[in-house]
């Protein structure tokens, strides 16, 4: 029982995260979407950045754990940072 409520304390503290990396987007003019990214046979799906209509998107797959999630977003956000 003790690790259960070990992984909730964990999983919450994602999502905390995770809400605040997409506020930082926001602030920056950036789209944040968290979606079931399809998959079809031989197909790979990806977490990724794009513009759509001149403004800049990220897209997560939800399916992917939520420490995966945090750390691909926080490294786009630093990316964003970098860049010029």
């Amino acid at each position: 029982m003790y690790g259960a409520g070990k992984m909730d304390q964990g999983k919450k503290k994602h999502r905390a995260v995770l809400q605040e990396l997409i506020s930082v987007a926001r602030q920056h003019n950036i789209e944040v979407r968290t979606e079931k990214l399809l998959r079809e046979i031989g197909y790979r799906v990806h977490n990724g950045r794009c513009r759509l209509r001149g403004k800049a998107m990220i897209l997560i797959d939800r399916e992917t754990p939520l420490s995966d999630q945090v750390d691909f977003l926080a490294s786009e956000l630093n990316e964003t940072h970098r860049t010029p």
